[in-house]
């Protein structure tokens, strides 16, 4: 099991950022984290990042605390961390110098096929910085890829070019958990999709059970979370 959440709550000051979460994640699935704004999906992203601590239960992730794997996961957050001077090349550099599971020739490739110009990232699009963000975080070789809201706020190409880079380089044995609003683009990728209600599970279901029920994962996005 990659990782694994039995019980957790994340509390805040005013209110519960997850509650009472028991999950399993093992490896070979990509997995859509859904809900409003607001349901948790980040606070559980970062709770299996790393970046935050469970006020209450129990999280483990490669078999050991979240915190001390973190080496051995990936997560790509919401915010542009990118610096304006920042060209492909230098955040080739500086990933390579900060990971050792980051391959220079996979990220180039990256680079190529989502299209990402080479120029410093204070002339690039908000949709060229996030695919630039993407490339970074997938040329890591890791099994567990923590993606939250890759696709907010950027145009429609590079929304596809996105979505089409993470069904080419996605592999079998490892696992992604993706958190976005744009469930109907991004639906075709998802083995399992769990929904998040306030801070809580609403359901957790695959796929195909959905498929079976002649259900897609949009249609249940509605009926489960209206």
């Amino acid at each position: 099991m990659l990782a694994r959440m039995e019980n957790v709550t994340k509390r805040y000051r005013a209110t519960d950022g997850v509650r009472c979460l028991s999950l399993d994640f093992p490896p070979g699935e990509v997995v859509g984290v859904l809900g409003l704004n607001g349901s948790g999906k980040s606070t559980m992203l970062k709770l299996i990042a790393g970046l935050l601590f469970p006020t209450e239960g129990s999280l483990t992730v490669f078999g050991a605390s979240p915190r001390q794997s973190r080496s051995l996961s990936v997560y790509l957050g919401e915010t542009d961390t990118l610096w304006p001077w920042m060209t492909p090349s230098d955040a080739q550099r500086f990933m390579a110098g900060l990971y050792k599971d980051f391959d220079i020739v996979r990220f180039n490739e990256l680079v190529d096929v989502l299209a990402v110009p080479r120029r410093k990232t204070k002339a690039m699009s908000k949709g060229e910085r996030g695919r630039l963000r993407l490339a970074m975080a997938l040329a890591r070789s890791a099994k567990l890829y923590l993606l939250d809201e890759p696709l907010a706020g950027i145009d429609l190409i590079s929304r596809e070019k996105i979505l089409q880079s993470l069904v080419r380089e996605w592999h079998t044995d490892e696992t992604i958990l993706l958190s976005t609003h744009e469930v109907a683009e991004a639906e075709g990728l998802f083995d399992r999709a769990i929904y998040l209600r306030e801070g809580r599970l609403a359901l957790d279901t695959s796929a195909e059970a959905l498929r079976a029920e002649g259900k897609s994962v949009v249609q249940t996005f509605k009926e489960v979370l209206a």
